[in-house]
């Protein structure tokens, strides 16, 4: 199943039919409030966030418990859920963890959730995947600056959404690596990052793989990515990832097959950087 292969059974609930929709949120809800394992809570998060109408009683409060997760991609992923249900009533809990929160990179995302659900409260429904972050100040435990680059789809499949879920992906994961904020809109950062001769890596990433092929009992979806590492416009290095998702049934439904491309996409790039920090604290110097 690829390097996700632990992914393979949760995600595939996110290919099934929809008379099962509510039943599968269901599931999910339960996995990201149990689960152990802090990358199913994390893909949890984000498929909570993207349930909207068939989000089940009690997400809102379970991504607001899990802002407070011991994990910071658990915490971004929350923050980033919220962002996408529009429900402003998150607005106070994402105050509260923000008053507390130590990382710098799950501060950042709770300041774009919390300007993305002001502006929706106040009927301005910006794109949050294109809403600026919030200028702060970089703390003392970041290491390094990380800047999201040109990113491309490479494929024939899925156009503009598939590269939307890389950038998406790459912010996500890229912000849970250890002293690491990710900037890509906000000027002052760069300038105190300079001032302080804090690295700048640059992120460029490409989907290069996305195919579906029919296996026992359904359909699965493979995806690869390749990011290139540089700073100072130098090449520094290369990092890839894989997945696999799988969507049981006969056929799928072209949300269906979206989802598994969304996911396998989504997977590829947390595999990719995954255990990152060693590589981009040498691409740093």
């Amino acid at each position: 199943m690829g390097r996700a292969g632990a992914f393979a059974a949760f995600l595939a609930v996110l290919g099934a039919a929809p008379g099962t929709a509510r039943a599968d949120a269901e599931s999910i809800l339960h996995a990201l409030t149990e689960s152990t394992d802090f990358r199913v809570r994390v893909n949890a998060a984000l498929a909570l966030g993207r349930s909207g109408s068939e989000a089940p009683d009690g997400t809102r409060e379970a991504l607001e418990q899990a802002l407070g997760d011991a994990h910071p991609a658990v915490r971004v992923a929350a923050a980033t859920a919220l962002a996408s249900l529009k429900d402003s009533a998150a607005i106070p809990a994402l105050e509260r963890r923000l008053a507390v929160e130590s990382s710098a990179s799950v501060a950042a995302q709770l300041r774009l959730s919390l300007t993305v659900l002001r502006r929706a409260d106040d009927g301005d429904l910006e794109d949050p995947d294109t809403a600026p972050a919030p200028t702060q100040a970089l703390t003392s435990d970041v290491h390094y600056v990380v800047t999201l680059g040109t990113m491309r789809n490479r494929t024939s499949v899925g156009g503009d959404e598939v590269r939307r879920v890389l950038s998406r992906a790459s912010r996500l994961y890229a912000a849970a690596l250890h002293g690491t904020v990710v900037v890509d809109h906000d000027g002052p950062l760069l300038r105190q990052a300079a001032a302080r001769r804090i690295p700048v890596i640059t992120l460029d990433g490409n989907v290069t793989r996305v195919t579906e092929s029919r296996v026992a009992g359904g359909a699965q979806v493979q995806a690869r990515v390749e990011f290139t590492v540089r700073r100072d416009q130098n090449l520094k290095g290369t990092l890839s990832g894989a997945a696999t998702t799988f969507g049981p049934g006969a056929a799928l439904t072209d949300e269906s097959r979206r989802q598994l491309q969304d996911d396998a996409v989504s997977a590829a790039v947390q595999s990719a950087l995954r255990g990152a920090e060693q590589g981009l604290l040498v691409a740093a110097r």
